[in-house]
């Protein structure tokens, strides 16, 4: 089990720079083709190009252990926009418009445009947006919806996390430096006639070089990562090997269960320590839980007597070497309230404005913090929408109200990541029907 999981790990890590080669590759064969290819055929390549691209991100969606894919699908938008760019540019110098925009005198129809200025550019303005809304791009939702977040996800989510919007950052000063230098040779020094040596080593041959630099500066900095981990990660994982975690959600009247960070002056205190369900359960790694056998682990961890309430809510079960996770809901009533108060004195009873706040302000666990966000996400979807999108009343933007008292009367499927992107889109985004389109066949999202 430990020589699967540091395979999985090295791998995983490996997989990073293999993407960073995949993406950047991509921009760099686009511009260094264009030094033999047409312009009138650069589209075509630009386009071809991003279609590879768009197949490799669909097919690691349907991994075991899917990579994170953050800087191909960067770069997907990069040549999309890039070989659209360049069908303009084309159509325009097919016909007048260029000579009514330019003095004709000083245009060259053999070369109307040169790659490495429209990609650099474009480079710069969508790595730049993506590096600004970084967890807020709709890939990174699609991935927090199916493989859950970083912390459900383990030690590889959270290297998947830092080093992918790394990555982002990286190509967006990369692709800053080449536009500065490009398109300040093209206005100092260029002459529209013909492509000398000097230009051919700043449009072509420069972005080679910073694209081999890049690659072993990545190579060895993910060499780094793996000795890393291979020092004081691995052995910890060949001692204990992985494991199975039982997550409960305590919920009494119109309340949930939370146990306080430790506080008490004469003991050690964990500064990561944060607010959190008072009862978790971690057992040997198994594949499947059965629900009775999850209510037979709370009532022994938890104090509580008599049949409780327990409830299958999700599963992180397939993108986590370290563990696979499972979160279930609890229903208490007064009596076995009282049992828990007995067994946690310190256990504090929040409402749900309560237990937003504590999330908004990072003061919770974030495995519990993405529990509630999922319960209310999928909740308040299963009663506004059907599962096409479609309103389920027909007044635009109505939410109905959320009470945690309620939840035990609904039958949801909070494991069907489906209702997360009904949430994400539905009939009250605008432009929902071509937003799915977008996703579907240009991003390579799926649905």
């Amino acid at each position: 089990m430990a020589h699967s999981q540091n395979r999985d790990y090295g791998w995983g890590i490996l997989q990073l720079w293999i993407n960073w080669l995949i993406g950047s590759s991509a921009l760099t064969l686009l511009v260094v083709l264009s030094l033999w290819i047409k312009p009138l055929y650069m589209p075509f390549v630009a386009f071809g190009l991003q279609f590879i691209l768009f197949v490799l991100i669909r097919r690691n969606r349907e991994q075991r252990l899917p990579s994170c894919y953050i800087l191909p699908f960067i770069v997907s938008r990069v040549l999309f926009w890039s070989g659209v760019v360049m069908v303009a540019i084309n159509l325009a110098y097919s016909g007048t418009l260029v000579d009514l925009m330019f003095n004709p005198e000083q245009i060259n129809r053999e070369i109307p445009f040169i790659c490495m200025l429209i990609v650099a550019p474009i480079s710069t303005i969508i790595s730049g947006w993506g590096y600004k809304k970084r967890l807020k791009l709709s890939f990174c939702r699609d991935c927090r919806m199916r493989h859950g977040i970083h912390a459900e996800r383990g030690l590889l989510g959270v290297i998947f996390s830092q080093v992918g919007h790394y990555q982002v950052e990286l190509m967006l000063w990369l692709s800053a430096a080449m536009t500065i230098v490009g398109w300040g040779y093209y206005a100092l020094l260029y002459v529209n006639s013909s492509l000398t040596v000097p230009d051919r080593f700043i449009f072509f041959w420069l972005p080679t070089l910073l694209w081999l630099a890049a690659a072993i500066y990545l190579a060895l900095r993910y060499i780094g990562i793996w000795g890393y981990y291979c020092q004081n990660v691995a052995g910890s994982f060949s001692r204990y090997g992985t494991y199975t975690q039982l997550r409960f959600i305590i919920v009494w009247d119109n309340y949930i269960a939370l146990l306080p960070p430790e506080t008490e002056t004469d003991k050690k205190i964990d500064l990561d320590d944060k607010f959190d369900s008072p009862v978790t359960c971690t057992i040997s790694k198994v594949d499947k839980v059965e629900t009775e056998t999850a209510r037979q682990y709370f009532d022994s961890r938890s104090g509580v007597h008599g049949y409780t309430d327990v409830r299958f809510m999700y599963a992180n079960s397939h993108y986590n070497p370290d563990c696979n996770i499972f979160h279930y809901l609890c229903f208490l009533n007064d009596e076995q309230k009282a049992e828990l108060d007995t067994k946690y004195p310190r256990v504090k009873w929040c409402s749900l404005s309560e237990v937003a706040s504590l999330i908004n302000n990072k003061e919770t666990n974030p495995l519990f913090a993405a529990e509630i966000v999922r319960l209310h996400t999928v909740a308040t979807t299963w009663k506004t929408y059907d599962a096409q999108g479609r309103r389920r009343y027909k007044i635009k933007h109505y939410r109905p109200t959320f009470q945690i008292r309620d939840i035990h009367k609904w039958d949801v499927d909070y494991n069907d990541p489906h209702w997360l992107y009904v949430a994400d889109n539905n009939q009250d985004v605008p432009f929902y029907r071509c937003r799915k389109f977008w996703r579907k066949y240009i991003n390579g999202i799926g649905q």
